[in-house]
């Protein structure tokens, strides 16, 4: 064999083992994931919380471990990978509803895709979601509950546009100028009509106004009364009868009461 043949085998050999030692890390290189030793596949079934704390997911998940450190895996290797995996599936199933479980199996999925440490241990864990369920019973309850509340939503804001409209209406009705603005706005074609418009505005608002009173302290007492909660109605008649049994005036201390009792129906 001549000396340039072996030279090019002991070239390939060296090349070899640099290439062995950039594989399995010993080059210095950093490595992305954690060095073996590297378990099976584990497939357990989990009870997982939803959005509404009392109503849980069934959900079935593969998982795989891994050891980074120096010394021996440890026995409970597959409880620490587990446990940081039911962590992890926690934190995504409690944004979501009975009524999103294949959403759920979805996002748990992208979720437990890498690989991750497990508190402070050495340990790496990674899972795979093949199915998230709920009890069809108590799903279609939660169904219906987010249809109502979708339908009270909707009520809640025509009552708010409702009252939006009734407040301008009302304003508009209270300034003939601005009625007629209002009008001749939709009614450019019609200028002939906007004097006797404008006049019946005017009259509108002569009938329409709030009628004017006087504030007396029984008007404003009677204003704080009709306001209030139940609490602070009891403290102010308890303070009101006080000051009435302070002044000698026993009798209208009685008839407070007596109106106590009409209101409460006792």
């Amino acid at each position: 064999m001549t000396e340039s043949r072996w030279r090019r085998m002991l070239g390939d050999l060296l090349s070899g083992a640099a290439r062995e030692e950039v594989v399995s890390g010993r080059a210095g290189l950093a490595v992305e994931e954690p060095v073996p030793a590297r378990s099976g596949t584990t497939t357990c079934n989990v009870s997982l919380p939803s959005i509404d704390e009392p109503l849980h997911f069934n959900a079935t998940i593969s998982f795989e471990a891994r050891w980074g450190g120096n010394a021996p895996a440890p026995p409970s290797l597959h409880d620490i990978a587990w446990t940081g995996i039911v962590h992890r599936a926690e934190e995504i199933s409690r944004l979501r509803a009975l009524t999103a479980a294949e959403r759920l199996r979805a996002e748990l999925n992208a979720a437990l895709l890498a690989w991750r440490g497990v508190g402070g241990t050495d340990v790496y864990a990674r899972g795979q979601c093949s199915s998230v369920e709920a009890d069809a019973d108590l799903a279609a309850a939660v169904a219906e509950r987010e249809k109502a509340q979708c339908q009270q939503a909707v009520l809640s804001w025509r009552s708010h546009e409702r009252w939006h409209q009734e407040e301008r209406m009302r304003s508009l009705l209270l300034d003939p100028l601005r009625a007629t603005a209002s009008w001749f706005l939709d009614n450019q074609d019609k200028p002939e009509h906007v004097v006797e418009v404008a006049r019946t505005f005017r009259e509108l608002r002569v009938v329409l106004a709030p009628e004017e009173r006087a504030d007396s302290a029984g008007q404003l007492l009677d204003d704080l009364l009709g306001s209030t909660d139940e609490a602070v109605r009891f403290r102010v008649v308890s303070k009101l009868r006080n000051a009435f049994v302070q002044y000698d005036r026993e009798d209208l201390a009685a008839r407070l009461d007596e109106i106590q009792v009409r209101s409460t129906g006792a």
